[in-house]
């Protein structure tokens, strides 16, 4: 019996013609992948094209090809004219000059290593998996042998430097430092399960908008296998997912497989396990002949749900952090200021103070410690694939007025003169970053109720086009301007893929272009239904409530570097005032002259040591908090540009205290 030329399989993805699909995306991935090489028909894998297994993959090499016509057995160089050489089967072989630097290390690598890399390889059957699922497009043993290679170039350092300390009678840190050599072994090893963590965060930060994406539309009638091949040209609004459509894609039009297996395969070696869920229980609804609009539905119901736990378990976090940060920065700070000054000030023959310790812990420590903070709390929070970059080249543009108010002779203590260029350097990046967080959310916010008004019109039979006209002159607050813009260009004629383009551009907002986006797609398959529309608007609105509740809960972390900053700086200036020279003076202690306030060998300090020791303290104290203000933001709003206005205010407020202590204590 002959098949329908137009047949397809379950998934909606044609059988024995790939070539006539609607979509017309064939000729993308062949272009793609024009330079894999094509499958003989002994070495495709054959599969079931329903509820069958996966049998038989390349169980033996193919027989050389025949010689073509004319052509002379062991005749290598036919292609010599264009530089390229043919082994004795027919296959061109790429010269060494052709080859990238990453081709040739791992050539060399490969054979440097040979032996002890393929010993490692059958020892450790678990990497091919973890390549499988990271980003990398290398196999176990080269990995193992770049590995290898880095790890002998290594040894004769690491010997060598173990030598000399144990020539410089440092013997006991000599006999750990050779362990070190295993050190870019080790690494390797690891790198694929890094890779594959990497993979796995970046599609969890867009799962929910994909998963959102395909219930759309698939509640308008569209197939899985057609949003599959639309979702792969999406690169530039789910760059994650993309890739993982691709993968998918090119099981199926590359290798042969049948959706079904394509699917399951890329569930098995896929990184995160939402994805791998939604996969695989979408292939289990096939085989059973579910619906799978309704599985569709309720996996993003389980969507919102996991991601509104894991928004909890992130706050929580976030304020286990916020607690450690302030013991490891403020409370070790106080301490090690309060040491640094009695040892200064209450030490005979002190006539000027070292800053070595204090501007090590203030300017390298504090901003390490602060980077390290910074990045443990971004990979537990929910991060856009897109970012408003603006405000940090702002930031690094002005960063020379701090170094300049310092140097500049204002008239001014020189740490005014610093809080002074470190406000004037992070003021105009907080302002821009104010400035686009607000048009950002005022858009946000009305993006819901445009969309039900568009499903409500829609209803009395008016197109899209028309639906979006009639809704001009609405109050939809900061996206008023911009419908109105979106209505009269439809209303010029413009096509309104081009309008909404352009209206995503305009916003930049990662969330506006994903909405618009989801907006074109559900008027390009199927001219838009009321439904579809609704079902839109429903997913915005439960984006955006968890997005208010992700902010509501981290939001009292905020006060938490504020307390901190306070605290040191308050702390100094009162430090400074108790042990100041011109308070402690023999008389007033009640001490008789020529005798010290401390016992035999111990005086008082002078008035350019305790100036010197206010100078220094306070300078420290002033750019601890402005770092602090960075961390501020990463913790309460997710961004490290949304802290910029954070540190600009600590600053102040240092200011403002040491102002309030001068006036109090008269220092």
């Amino acid at each position: 019996m002959e098949k329908d030329e137009n047949s397809k399989d379950d998934l909606g993805s044609p059988i024995d013609s790939p070539e006539e699909d609607d979509m017309s995306s064939q000729s993308e991935f062949e272009n793609d992948f024009r330079s894999e090489p094509e499958m003989d028909s002994e070495e495709e894998t054959s599969i079931q094209s329903s509820g069958g297994s996966q049998v038989s993959v390349f169980q033996q090499p193919p027989p050389p090809p025949p010689s073509p016509p004319g052509k002379k057995k062991g005749d290598k160089k036919k292609n010599q004219k264009d530089g390229d050489e043919e082994d004795e089967f027919g296959f061109r072989k790429v010269r060494s000059d052709k080859q990238t630097f990453n081709e040739k290390l791992i050539s060399f690598a490969l054979r440097t290593t040979r032996p002890f890399c393929r010993m490692l390889a059958d020892r450790m059957p678990k990497l091919q998996d973890d390549i499988l699922k990271s980003n990398l497009n290398l196999s176990p043993e080269g990995i193992i042998a770049v590995s290898l290679l880095f790890t002998y170039i290594a040894a004769p350092f690491v010997f060598f430097g173990a030598y000399e300390l144990a020539a410089l009678g440092f013997v006991l840190e000599a006999i750990f430092v050779p362990f070190a050599v295993a050190l870019p072994l080790v690494i390797g090893i690891s790198l694929p399960k890094v890779s594959a963590s990497s993979r796995a965060s970046a599609i969890e930060n867009e799962i929910p908008f994909v998963v959102g994406y395909i219930s759309v539309l698939a509640g308008g009638g569209i197939s899985p296998f057609v949003t599959l091949k639309r979702l792969a040209k999406a690169e530039k609004i789910f760059p994650a997912c993309s890739k993982e459509a691709k993968r998918v894609l090119l099981l199926i039009e590359v290798f042969g497989l049948d959706s079904i297996s394509a699917l399951e395969r890329a569930a098995k070696n896929s990184p995160n396990k939402q994805w791998s869920d939604l996969l695989g229980g979408y292939t289990a609804v096939l085989r059973t002949g579910g619906d799978a609009s309704t599985y569709l539905e309720s996996k993003l119901r389980d969507v919102f749900t996991y991601r509104e736990q894991k928004i909890k378990q992130g706050s929580e976090f976030v304020g286990m952090m916020a607690e450690a940060y302030i013991i490891v920065t403020v409370v070790m700070g106080v301490a090690l200021y309060t040491l640094f000054a009695t040892q200064n000030l209450m030490s005979s023959g002190v006539t000027s103070v070292n800053p070595t310790m204090i501007l090590m812990f203030a300017g390298l420590c504090v901003p390490i410690i602060s980077i390290v903070f910074i990045v443990v709390l971004g990979s537990s929070q929910v991060r856009e694939p897109y970012s408003f970059d603006k405000p940090l080249y702002v930031l690094l543009a002005c960063s020379p007025l701090a170094a300049i108010f310092y140097f500049l002779p204002l008239g001014l203590p020189v740490y005014m003169s610093l809080g002074i260029g470190l406000i004037l350097t992070s003021t105009p990046a907080a302002i821009i970053q104010h400035d686009y967080v607000a048009k950002k959310s005022a858009v946000e916010a009305k993006l819901p109720n445009f969309l039900r008004d568009i499903s409500e019109v829609r209803r009395t039979g008016l197109a899209p086009e028309k639906t979006i006209e009639q809704l001009a002159d609405r109050d939809y607050g900061g996206l008023a301007p911009h419908v109105r813009k979106i209505s009269t260009q439809l209303a010029w004629g413009v096509p309104i893929r081009q309008v909404l383009q352009d209206f995503s551009n305009e916003v930049q907002s990662w969330v506006t272009r994903v909405i618009a986006f989801l907006l074109l797609e559900v008027v390009d398959v199927g001219g838009g239904s009321p439904k579809m529309f609704i079902d839109l608007a429903d997913f915005c609105e439960k984006n955006a409530q968890l997005d208010r509740q992700r902010r509501s809960e981290v939001r009292p972390y905020v006060i938490i570097p504020y307390i901190g900053a306070i605290l040191m700086v308050a702390t100094t200036a009162m430090m400074v005032y108790f042990v100041n020279a011109s308070s402690l003076n023999p008389q007033s202690l009640g001490i008789a002259a020529g005798q010290t306030s401390f016992g035999a060998g111990a005086g008082l300090p002078t008035a350019q040591v305790a100036g010197q020791l206010a100078t220094l303290l306070l300078t420290a104290s002033f750019f601890q908090s402005w770092i602090m203000g960075f961390v501020a933001g990463k913790m309460g709003e997710g961004s490290v540009a949304d802290g910029f206005k954070h540190a600009t205010l600590l600053v102040v407020i240092g200011m403002i205290t040491v102002v309030a202590a001068q006036v109090l204590f008269k220092l």
